[in-house]
């Protein structure tokens, strides 16, 4: 499950920053040691500007609360697969980690869509 969270977190850092060097747009405020070390071992963590220390938000900002939803068993299969694919795409070392989730997700992905 962390790996999905931290595909699809990738895959958004990829997005907002394609060169992924500098100018990174998205921030990861006080993430937890855990988070960081996963990202640094991923390859990821240079997608994202990291800060700690108390959260300022600009005074024009209001606090959203998203809604919530129900995915069905196909669309978590297929965010779980591209999730995996961005890591993998994200960094070379990823590809032996998830080559074997990924090829089991996409055959899961594809028995769901058969019985569709």
């Amino acid at each position: 499950m962390d790996s999905t969270f931290l595909g699809v977190l990738a895959g958004f850092g990829m997005m907002t920053n394609p060169g992924g060097t500098s100018g990174c747009q998205v921030e990861l405020h006080n993430p937890s040691q855990r988070v960081a070390d996963l990202l640094e071992n991923l390859g990821v963590l240079h997608l994202f500007k990291v800060t700690v220390g108390p959260l300022e938000l600009p005074d024009n900002l209001e606090a959203q609360t998203p809604q919530s939803t129900n995915p069905t068993h196909e669309q978590i299969t297929r965010t779980s697969l591209e999730a995996h694919q961005t890591l993998m795409a994200a960094h070379p070392d990823n590809v032996a980690r998830f080559k074997d989730v990924a090829q089991f997700l996409a055959e899961d992905l594809k028995n769901i869509e058969k019985s569709s």
